[in-house]
């Protein structure tokens, strides 16, 4: 009989509690936490042994054999090491830690200590899952090509900046959904990652919408998470023959295949007692088998999530002096012979016009640096005064430069030069102000608010490309 102990005694911490009881082999030894009273109240509804104010007191405690690691992600490494150092087995929730390198300590520390470690990472074990696998290895779709992950909620506005999710430290949608979209393509796709486009809304060392669109081995992967919208929570495999979607992807219970010729089949696995118990017998049979990694979820399994993440992150945290060229190349390609008022018209209407494909409204203005003046203005539905003055920093940045705002924003992030700008009151750093050259002068300075992600560079580059007929190289990493 596995002795559990739960570091921790929040939200999850309950739920495992409950389906804990399900299981023969395991029983709830000990909790620990930091408030006697809320370890009496958990203790009456899930009775165990003992309770410990200080999870360091409950790890000393020599009967427990395993724990369930439920604190916020940024304690994990911590207590996991500290757990397995006294030769403890650990169960740790998603994400199991912060980053690759942590990952590979925490193993490297499970296999010195001939303990088992196995993240939480629940979908993996329910029986939907391994329906999904059999029917993929029996070519139902056929050959997979495409993976396009979403996890998406919206995080109150009383909890921003109290909920750890929102911190800089541990926080963000990806560390917190992306884990589960990672877990899929991880196991569903080989090789190295290689970026073909990636947005965020990173504010304030927080990422609250990530959408990246990657290359493997074997197929492309798109993987959209946020905290700032609500949206279906599903996977869509596309294949050669057909498609699947997985509903519910972090817990799914059913998918629908899609055949090639129309017919659409839903195949229905309800769990096996509740979403936590297959992923906790598996672990105590690991356990009494004497096992020390899961053949389901291994440590190089755990490695590569961890790796495909700190892929995704350093689209929108690392620039480099290749990043400034790109955008240094843009504003060469799309300057013009000549630059006058039918001009500022035709590249006001070509924006509005490439502005359709996005999801938002925009407001769009034209200024020539010769005067001063405004030459073009367009505010679509919705968009205010407050677009405009947004404008005036990031048209300010171009001014001071001499390059997009865009530009303006890599450099500070790649080097010290301009840091000072971020906060200066006189410049707003982000994309969305490109210069306009002619005769190696700017003569006018493009300006759209409204998008988010970075696309506001990104409409004005592909609408200028589009009316002068030329392929423009766009720039693959976020732009806050």
């Amino acid at each position: 009989m596995i002795r559990w102990g739960i570091l921790g005694a929040g939200n999850i911490a309950h739920r495992f509690a409950k389906s804990l009881q399900n299981e023969t082999g395991g029983v709830l030894y000990a909790i620990s936490g930091r408030s006697q009273e809320k370890l009496d109240a958990f203790r009456q509804e899930y009775p165990c042994e003992k309770t410990y104010v200080g999870h360091e007191n409950m790890l000393n405690d020599e009967k427990v054999d395993a724990i369930y690691l439920a604190l916020p992600h940024g304690m994990h490494k911590e207590w996991a090491l500290k757990a397995m150092n006294r030769g403890i087995h650990v169960l740790c929730e998603k994400p199991a830690v912060l980053n690759e390198e942590e990952m590979k300590e925490v193993t490297a520390c499970a296999r010195a200590n001939n303990v088992l470690f196995m993240e939480a990472m629940k979908p993996r074990f329910v029986p939907a899952y391994g329906e999904l696998k059999k029917q993929l290895a029996e070519g139902v779709i056929g050959e997979l090509l495409h993976i396009h992950t979403k996890i998406c909620f919206e995080i109150p506005k009383e909890a921003v900046g109290k909920s750890y999710h929102t911190l800089p430290a541990d926080g963000g949608a990806l560390l917190d959904s992306g884990i589960y979209c990672a877990s899929l393509i991880e196991d569903l796709l080989e090789g190295e990652p290689e970026f073909i486009q990636t947005y965020a809304n990173y504010y304030n060392g927080v990422d609250w919408y990530v959408d990246s669109l990657m290359k493997f081995g074997n197929g492309t992967a798109e993987m959209e998470v946020g905290m700032d919208r609500k949206a279906p929570r599903n996977a869509e495999l596309t294949g050669t023959k057909g498609s699947i979607t997985l509903i519910d992807l972090h817990r799914p219970e059913t998918f629908v295949i899609h055949h090639e010729n129309g017919d659409e089949e839903e195949v229905s696995v309800p769990y096996d007692k509740d979403d936590f118990y297959s992923e906790i017998h598996h672990f105590v049979q690991l356990i009494e088998n004497g096992k020390t990694e899961s053949d389901v979820h291994t440590y190089a399994d755990m490695e590569r999530e961890a790796h495909i993440l700190d892929c995704i992150r350093s689209q929108y945290t690392r620039y480099d002096q290749d990043d400034l060229k790109v955008l240094e190349e843009q504003e060469k390609l799309l300057a013009m012979e000549s630059f006058e008022n039918s001009d500022a018209l035709r590249i006001g209407n070509a924006i509005a016009e490439a502005a359709l494909d996005y999801d938002r409204p925009v407001a769009i203005r034209i200024d020539r640096t010769a005067d001063d003046l405004t030459v073009f203005q367009y505010m679509m539905e919705g968009k205010s005064a407050a677009n405009l003055k947004y404008m005036d920093g990031k048209k300010q940045s171009v001014l001071d430069s001499g390059h997009s705002s865009a530009w303006v924003y890599v450099k500070t992030h790649c080097d010290d030069e301009l840091s000072s700008w971020q906060n200066d009151g006189r410049h707003l750093i982000s994309g969305g102000a490109f210069p306009l050259y002619v005769n190696g002068e700017i003569a006018a300075v493009i300006q759209v608010s409204g998008l988010h992600e970075g696309k506001d560079h990104e409409l004005i580059v592909q609408a200028l490309a589009r009316m002068q007929e030329k392929n423009i190289i766009l720039f693959r990493k976020a732009l806050g």
